[in-house]
């Protein structure tokens, strides 16, 4: 049986480089979009981050079928050249689009540039490729925005306000994607949480917002803090790939929009509470959001915050009945957070920042 070919974007980011990590292992070839940054060229940029995962990729055989494309999501064509646009309209079956600024607060304009613009430009290399069969389109929950109660996976328009630019012009990608779907094009959407690290390692890339908060913990900062009824719903990296390549390579019902985590949620008090003990800082008591907006702090205490606290301030829930019943299908089920899932991250933190 012939392997699949697949175009990738946001191949430097958690979930997209963990699902090149992935497809690579499966043998499949994998068109990669990447941009040099930092001196570095965008072949190394990828060669570093799936070495992260796995130093065995420092191996060039182990990415031989991994073809790096030097490009950009918010240039037309994405900036390829001619013959790079031709080998993947000729070859590609599948997109897997995950490139997105996942910073909470740009200005809009910015985060739409990639989020909103990019997407739309890959979409319309898709519609250009003769074999395509289908797209994966990489969103996230907090389109649900400040929605208050269920949030199922057919929904998007629930006239909700939006807590961050970030889910706002997330949400405005889906909205193009139902009129990419309308031009003929198979786009399934998935909308992972808050990603956690890898289950076994305890992996997880530095820019995450979850190592963002425990180093904002660590330093002691704040004597009280906002969140003393806050949960959320979390996934780690491995499980979410696992899933979403799993549904991507088994499902035949089109245009479907799933939620691929479970939807018991984890209270930030008790990752305060393990992180505490086991990093060994001050705990900060916690309160409401609605009490800390009364705290008189500094501007820039409030802005640290408005980057890395304030988007967990929501009040949905979310139904993941579909995802669930067809992971059913394949003895697969949505995984449950584990403290030890934690602690290996903890682990993992406390070494890159403390020894």
């Amino acid at each position: 049986m012939r392997k699949k070919i697949f175009f990738l974007t946001g191949t430097t980011g958690l979930l997209g480089s963990y699902l090149l990590k992935i497809l690579l292992q499966k043998d499949h070839k994998v068109y990669v979009l990447a941009r040099s940054r930092n001196n570095q060229t965008a072949r190394e940029r990828v060669k570093n981050v799936l070495s992260f995962w796995d130093k065995d990729f420092l191996n060039e055989n182990k990415i031989r079928n991994c073809e790096v494309i030097e490009g950009d999501v918010t240039q037309i064509n994405l900036g390829l050249k001619f013959k790079q646009l031709v080998s993947i309209e000729k070859n590609v079956d599948e997109f897997f689009h995950c490139a997105a600024v996942t910073k909470f607060n740009l200005p809009l304009n910015k985060a739409r540039k990639v989020n909103f613009y990019g997407t739309n430009n890959v979409l319309s290399l898709a519609l250009k490729c003769k074999k395509i069969y289908k797209v994966n389109h990489i969103s996230t929950a907090y389109v649900c925005g400040n929605y208050s109660g269920v949030f199922f996976e057919k929904d998007l328009n629930k006239g909700q306000n939006f807590l961050t630019t970030y889910e706002q012009s997330k949400f405005e990608a889906e909205r193009l994607v139902e009129k990419f779907r309308k031009k003929g094009l198979w786009i399934d959407i998935f909308r992972p949480p808050v990603i956690g690290a890898e289950t076994n390692s305890g992996k997880i890339l530095s820019s995450q917002a979850f190592f963002q908060l425990l180093r904002l913990w660590c330093l002691e900062l704040f004597d009280i803090f906002p969140g003393e009824e806050t949960s959320f719903n979390f996934i780690p990296v491995d499980s979410l790939a696992k899933i979403v390549i799993n549904i991507s390579g088994n499902s035949f019902r089109i245009n479907q929009n799933y939620h691929p985590f479970n939807s018991k949620k984890i209270f930030l008090k008790d990752i305060l509470n393990i992180s505490s003990k086991f990093l060994n800082f001050k705990k900060p008591r916690l309160i409401t959001f609605e009490e800390f907006k009364k705290v008189k702090i500094s501007r820039v205490k409030r802005e640290i915050l408005d980057l890395n606290v304030n988007f967990l301030d929501r009040h949905s829930s979310f139904n993941s009945f579909e995802t669930c019943q067809f992971l059913k299908k394949y003895n697969l089920s949505l995984p449950n957070f584990k403290k030890n899932d934690l602690i290996r991250t903890l682990s993992f933190f406390k070494k890159i920042y403390y020894e």
